[in-house]
């Protein structure tokens, strides 16, 4: 086009030739530019305000000149080609059709002050997105492109010290395709989401592969954060070097070190419940979890992952109760560590609570670790303990001596659990307070205490005096009776010695006997049974009488079925060694001086009853000892098999069951529950628990249940003392 002489140039040809420059498809130069801004000014002298309006009328044009001339070319593309190849082909096709005209963007961008080249690209871009097949591609093939860039840069940035580009075609072809995309700023409207997804999957994939079940001896943050750093910031900071605005990094960094951490957290919490096995040699692992703890709510995340974990391994039958305390005790270390507030540890564990709860052998497989010779965990616990170990009060979380390092609960975590936190504790404490109360510890501690004093035959108790003593810090005055149980047997030792230097007849057997005040043990197993008759004449004759001479006024009461023996039976030039009950030593004794006995006669001999006297006798036969030749006629062997362990007999508890304390304590009340129906005429099961737990609050059984009034109302009426009609007992018609 003629340029002509401005000052002969009226406004309808200046206005001519600035439109013929500026509209699409022309492409401008830098003399075009200039010249056309020559013609801005003739005419703004004229009068016409095209500063602020030429803005509006590109945009106008450039969006009638997309969809009249790219658009076609974009829907041949998709014709044509598929997939990956149709986005490349398209993109390069937006490059090169639109960054053609920059000159003209920044023309008109200096003239109009509300014009922003940023808007012409925004307007192509929402036609682009409204097609939706173009869409449907640039959404699935962002990801995979920017996959590609991210493997082929990581790759080539673990193994060069220089800049990637320079030594890959490969990445040279992505670096030009990424760079029509930021230049299109089609980055922040369509790219972000899929290179934010690509970096945060290629987190996972690294942090899986390479740490996902790994050793939890050693932290890994420090390398994922450092990979990080070498290879995803770099990556961020070389896809878009191409933006017309700096991308803020810090954003890119917090974003990135959350998703890290969050990743880290779940891989280490998938692994918690052998790192709680592990511990104390895994801390490095649960230091990991607390830290990420600090920057990512992970807390809900971790009480469900471990209480599955709980109910999957060990709230099972098949688990072992002293394998359940032992992981316990473990989650109670790790997860004080993690949350000294306590609320996680009591989310996790309160299904685990009330299971050991629910077993029977809770109580004992903990007091048997306290009491244990071996050093454990409870051991160490125990030596440490300078507090109660129950604890009614509810005190606040600030009247402790920690007061100062308080800290407020996750926020993620249940309301219902914040309330809850409770003061930091040790690990027994927490286990006892399973029962909520020190009398059932107390109660089951002091049968123990008795089984295991039972079976001493040296009256050495300063293991049990010493466990105690540490007890005692824990369960106060609770404890006194076991003391005295204790000091029954010191006291025995001396007792036994000044008795068989008075006595006047010496014992054919070594022996030593327990003297025990009974009002404070348990109540131990009573059978009238007869014992060899020389040490049962031995213990009612001599020994008796001394006693009395030693302590006046007083007597013994023996116990004959308790207590137990060590014999060597010799046969032909062989010894058996055996530790057996009283009774079983009785057994074999029949066989002194004949080899052959009736069954009827041993048990004539020792007052049991015929089927007793045959299981008892089973021990023998199974051991080598004994044969059965015909019904109920028992023979020593002639050929034994020596061997050089001693055979220990799986002796009763010395304790009454439980059960059978029960019932007689409900048996005793039978006249009081008839004279209450008599009284009122009817009687609920819910009424007669009510009144008989007052009565029966200090019971050696525990607390009365429902269950327990029910069956013992249950047996009256089977014996006719009692009826049951409409849900209540009455006097029988």
């Amino acid at each position: 086009m003629d340029c002509q002489d401005d000052s002969t140039l009226n406004a309808d040809v200046a206005w001519k030739q600035l439109v013929a420059y500026l509209s699409p498809p022309n492409v401008i130069t830098p003399e075009i530019k200039s010249r056309c801004k020559e013609l801005i000014e003739v005419l703004e002298n004229f009068g016409y305000p095209v500063r602020r309006c030429i803005g509006s009328w590109f945009r106008v044009k450039f969006k009638h000149y997309f969809k009249a001339n790219v658009l076609p070319e974009v829907m041949t593309v998709l014709d044509v080609y598929a997939d990956y190849e149709a986005f490349e082909k398209i993109t390069v096709l937006l490059g090169k059709g639109i960054l053609k005209f920059l000159l003209s963007f920044y023309l008109v961008e200096e003239t109009d002050s509300t014009f922003q080249k940023k808007d012409v690209y925004m307007d192509f871009t929402t036609i682009l997105m409204e097609i939706e097949e173009v869409k449907k591609l640039f959404s699935m093939c962002c990801i995979n492109f920017y996959k590609r860039g991210f493997d082929c840069y990581d790759n080539l940035a673990q193994d060069l010290d220089c800049l990637p580009t320079e030594h890959s075609d490969e990445l040279k072809n992505f670096d030009i395709i990424n760079r029509y995309l930021c230049c299109l700023y089609l980055f922040e409207e369509v790219v972000y989401d899929a290179v934010l997804h690509v970096l945060n999957s290629q987190i996972r994939l690294f942090i899986n592969d390479n740490f996902a079940g790994c050793s939890h001896d050693t932290s890994i943050i420090g390398p994922v954060m450092s990979w990080l750093n070498s290879s995803v910031i770099t990556f961020i900071q070389f896809i878009t070097q191409h933006q017309l605005v700096p991308p803020n990094m810090e954003i890119w960094k917090k974003r990135l070190k959350f998703f890290c951490y969050k990743t880290i957290a779940t891989v280490r919490i998938n692994d918690l419940f052998e790192i709680m096995v592990d511990y104390p040699e895994s801390h490095a692992a649960v230091l990991d979890i607390k830290k990420c703890i600090g920057h990512v709510q992970c807390s809900t995340y971790l009480v469900k992952t471990v209480q599955d974990m709980f109910k999957e391994r060990l709230l099972h039958p098949g688990a072992n109760t002293e394998d359940i305390i032992t992981q316990y005790s473990s989650a109670i270390k790790v997860l004080r560590f993690l949350d000294p507030s306590g609320a996680i540890l009591e989310k996790v564990c309160s299904p685990l609570r009330s299971y050991l709860k629910n077993r029977d052998d809770t109580i004992r497989c903990i007091l048997n670790s306290l009491m244990s010779e071996e050093e454990n965990e409870l051991t160490r616990e125990l030596s440490s303990t300078t507090g109660t170990l129950f604890n009614s009060n509810e005190d606040s979380d600030l009247e402790n001596d920690d007061w100062e390092k308080w800290k407020p609960q996750s926020k993620d975590m249940p309301t219902d659990l914040k309330s809850k936190a409770s003061k930091s504790a040790d690990i027994i404490s927490t286990l006892c307070s399973i029962y909520g109360s020190a009398s059932v510890f107390v109660k089951e501690y002091r049968s123990l205490i008795a089984e295991k004093l039972l079976t001493t035959s040296n009256y050495d108790v300063s293991l049990e005096m010493r466990s105690m003593e540490l007890l005692k810090v824990g369960f106060g005055e609770d404890m006194s009776q076991c003391q005295i149980m204790l000091q029954d047997v010191v006291d025995s030792k001396r007792t036994h010695a000044n008795i068989i230097n008075k006595v006047k007849q010496e014992c054919p057997f070594e022996i030593s006997t327990l003297i025990i005040s009974h009002v404070f043990w348990p109540n131990l197993r009573k059978e009238e049974v007869n014992i060899y008759k020389p040490l049962q004449d031995y213990l009612s004759g001599e020994y008796q009488t001394a006693y009395s001479e030693l302590k006046r006024s007083r007597t013994l009461e023996w116990n004959l079925n308790l207590g137990f023996v060590e014999l060597d039976l010799e046969f032909e030039g062989r010894t058996l060694s055996f530790t057996v009950s009283p009774v079983q030593a009785t057994i074999i004794l029949c066989f002194e001086k004949s080899e052959k006995c009736h069954a009827d006669t041993i048990s004539n001999t020792i007052g049991l009853s015929l089927s007793q006297t045959r299981k008892k006798l089973a021990f023998w036969v199974t051991n080598g000892v004994l044969k059965e030749t015909s019904k109920d006629m028992y023979e020593l062997e002639k050929e034994v098999k020596e061997t050089q362990q001693v055979v220990v007999e799986e002796m009763d508890s010395a304790m009454v069951k439980i059960e059978q304390v029960r019932e007689e304590e409900l048996e005793g009340f039978t006249n009081f529950v008839i004279g209450l129906i008599n009284q009122s005429g009817q009687i609920t099961v819910e009424r007669v628990h009510k009144l008989l737990s007052l009565l029966l609050s200090d019971s050696p059984a525990g607390q009365l249940t429902p269950e327990e009034v029910k069956t013992f109302l249950d047996k009256k009426v089977k014996q006719k003392l009692l009826s049951f009609t409409g849900g209540v007992y009455k006097k029988p018609k």
